[in-house]
């Protein structure tokens, strides 16, 4: 067994562990940036809804103008959205993508494609988990706290490559 084995058995161990323990993954999910601002009782609500999802290097997780299914949060690795076939960013360990399922009574698309950089794993919250979410008004109030700083990050990110680029 080389190192590499090791790498594999590790990420494919913890994949397990965030799967089958429900404190585990509740623990992943608080330590997360994007879940700090959601109080423990919502978050504990919020980890039982959650699927862990592996996603090996260069897997395709979503692709752009598709009907957006899921809402995700890494919990481990990162990946790179492309727009129109350009690299717009990396979305991290703690970051999400997919947020704007969350924003529409009906179908929306994805802005771009999110391939994975090398092994991640990701939260994944499918679209009827988030109509549960929407359903119910103080899980929203949590949830929008986090998805407004998420959104803002997004902006914030975008206004400095946009500065950096009219300064070329």
């Amino acid at each position: 067994m080389n190192e590499f084995d090791t790498i594999d058995d590790q990420f494919a161990s913890y994949a397990r562990l965030l799967t089958e323990d429900p404190a585990a993954r509740l623990k992943a999910l608080r330590d997360c940036s994007f879940f700090r601002p959601v109080p423990d009782e919502w978050l504990q609500r919020i980890s039982d809804m959650a699927q862990i999802k592996t996603f090996h290097s260069d897997v395709r997780i979503t692709s752009q103008d598709d009907d957006m299914k899921a809402f995700y949060v890494i919990l481990y690795g990162a990946a790179d959205a492309y727009r129109n076939g350009k690299l717009v960013g990396t979305i991290e360990t703690g970051d999400c993508f997919g947020e704007g399922i969350f924003f529409t009574d009906g179908t929306i698309t994805t802005s771009a494609t999110v391939i994975a950089d090398d092994k991640i794993i990701a939260a994944e919250f499918s679209k009827s988990v988030i109509e549960a979410l929407n359903a119910d008004t103080q899980a929203m109030v949590s949830m929008d706290k986090a998805l407004l700083l998420a959104l803002y990050k997004k902006l914030k990110g975008a206004n400095q490559k946009i500065e950096r680029l009219m300064l070329m």
